[in-house]
This record gives structure tokens, sequence and C-alpha cells, in this order.
């Protein structure tokens, strides 16, 4: 398993002095293996250290969940939402309110994707067919996250195989995810798996991508996460 990542703070937070406030975390297991973004809300004094345990909690939760052949994604999200609480310690909730996109693998050829709030996951099958998992989003401004009134059932949460060969999961937050068009989804996980892929430091290569987006007057952190089985010899 593969993974290219990077999370660049946007224009707005560079002219303000604040910080990033998304993070990703990605475990490429050979047996098992996770992905997750987060998504601070910006209106929220403790963002960036919730996205933070949000990406360690989904980490935290996944080591448990994998273990079990009969885990579903809920209890995955159930374990996510009491790890992300204890990950805080003493800073309140409310003010650490962020989103959280995974991608979770477990030890017996199973695969969870889960969702609460806006951003990009989606699944690009070995023919090229793009799947994009449905968002809860309430649009608008408007979304769920840890560290706001939620319940289960505003995850978007559904179990699937593993990935197989060829195949790959692409992952973002919404400073990357609003500005692409639904025909161009394909492509830009061609491109960071064919182009960015095979240079010497991806990860640095696609921030400066990230750093340098091409959609005039942007202003939002940005993450893209890609995490993907190549090919083998004996798969093609």
């Amino acid at each position: 398993m593969r993974v290219i990542a990077s999370s660049v703070r946007g224009p707005a937070h560079t002219r303000d002095g604040r910080p990033c406030q998304d993070a990703w975390l990605a475990v490429p297991g050979e047996n098992a293996c996770l992905a997750v973004v987060a998504d601070g809300m910006g209106s929220r004094h403790n963002a960036r250290e919730g996205a933070r345990a949000a990406t360690r909690a989904a980490r935290d939760a996944w080591r448990v969940w994998s273990r079990s052949p009969v885990g579903v994604a809920e209890d995955l999200i159930r374990l996510v939402e009491v790890t992300w609480r204890l990950r805080l310690g003493s800073i309140p909730v409310e003010s650490a309110a962020t989103t959280c996109l995974l991608y979770a693998e477990d030890r017996h050829g199973r695969a969870a994707m889960a969702q609460l709030g806006d951003g990009l996951l989606l699944r690009k099958n070995g023919d090229g067919v793009i799947v994009v998992h449905p968002s809860r989003s309430g649009g608008l401004g408007c979304t769920d996250a840890l560290g706001t009134p939620h319940r289960l059932s505003d995850w978007s949460f559904t179990m699937g195989a593993a990935l197989a060969a060829g195949e790959a999961v692409l992952l973002a937050t919404d400073g990357v995810s609003e500005d692409l068009e639904p025909a161009r989804l394909a492509g830009l996980a061609a491109w960071v798996i064919d182009d960015l892929g095979g240079r010497p430091h991806p990860n640095r290569a696609l921030a400066s991508e990230l750093r340098n987006w091409p959609v005039p007057h942007h202003q939002d952190d940005k993450t893209l996460l890609v995490m993907w089985k190549p090919w083998t010899s004996n798969s093609k």
C-alpha cells in the first residue's frame, strides 16, 4: 500500500498569522490500513488541536477495531467519538470542533468508509470508475462535526471489501473538494499516483501544488490524501 498526502495553510490563515487547521494521518499497513483527514472549524479557538486529535483518535480506534472479524463501521465511529474526547484532555470539545473523514481496513479483508461533515471521500476501482462516498453535510456553511451536537445518523458510513490491486481511495478537506469538478476526479487521483508517485519526495511535491492552487481567490487550508494498492506482476 502506498500513500501520498499533504496539508497546507491557506492564504487567509497565512495573512492572519494563524496555523493550518487541517490534519491527516495514514497507516499503510500490509494486512490492514487507515487513512484519515480532518478539518478543524475555523471559528473555534482550538480547531487545530481538534483536527489533530481526530486523526490520532481514528488511529487509536482503528487499532482496536481492526482486530475484530465482526466489527462494523458504526463500532469504529463510536470508538472514534469517545477516543477523540479523551485525546482532547482538558480542551473543551466545543472549542475544538472538526470534521472527520476516514477509510479503514481491518485484518479480515473488510473496509469501512465514514464521513462526518464536509469534504470529499471517494474510491477509484481498478477499471478507473470513481465512486464518491455520499456526504450528509448540510451545505451553506452548516456542517456536522465532532464537538457539535450530532447523532450517529449524521455520519455517512458504509462497509465493503478492502482495496484490490489497482484500486485507490482519495480523501480531501473542503479547501480542495469545493474547487473540484466531478468529471475531473478520476484525473486527479491518477495524477497523484502516476505523476507525483514517481517523484523522489511526493509529499513535498503535493504540498507545492496545493500552495500554488490554480483556482483564483482560493483562501482555505487544503489537505489531499491518496492511498492506493499498486498493481503487481501477478495482478495485471
